[in-house]
């Protein structure tokens, strides 16, 4: 009799061969740490393509039971560019019942002038007339969630 194990592999169905089985699986269990801390460094990866130059890796740890690892910025400025800081126009609508109520208006000659201020990391302060979102961190994850399952099968099988 053969037992099927998944769509790759049968086995005999034996005390021996369930034994050797035992010992793949126990082989297979001490490498676990191992095959996670690939998994989430070449996940990580992913979300380093068509990111912001200054996207770096996080390095991967073992904390226990939990691999940890992924993607920061270093620049503060991507933090700004990620969430865009709200384009004033009645083309791109974004003020929120309360600003309304305080007064903020739609810049319908779209000329520009409201904005908003950003720290440029050297003590001072730049004016931004309204920068759109550029989603890079979000697209990022889109594409790392997306890369994990054929990524961890791969490390898995290897």
């Amino acid at each position: 009799m053969q037992m099927n194990l998944n769509t790759k592999h049968t086995m005999p169905l034996s005390l021996n061969a369930i034994e050797e089985y035992k010992k793949i699986l126990e082989t297979k269990k001490k490498q676990l740490p191992k095959i996670a801390k690939n998994i989430v460094r070449r996940v990580s990866k992913v979300g380093l393509e068509d990111n912001y130059k200054s996207t770096e890796l996080i390095p991967v740890k073992n904390e226990g039971s939990i691999i940890t690892g992924g993607i920061r910025t270093t620049d503060k400025k991507d933090t700004y560019r990620e969430f865009g800081t709200g384009i004033v126009g009645s083309s791109h609508p974004h003020v929120s019942e309360y600003l309304s109520k305080v007064g903020w208006k739609y810049d319908v000659n779209e000329h520009g002038e409201k904005g908003w201020i950003y720290p440029k990391g050297d003590g001072s302060f730049g004016w931004t007339k309204g920068l759109p979102a550029e989603k890079k961190f979000y697209e990022a994850i889109r594409k790392m969630e997306d890369s994990f399952p054929e990524i961890a099968k791969e490390e898995f099988n290897k």
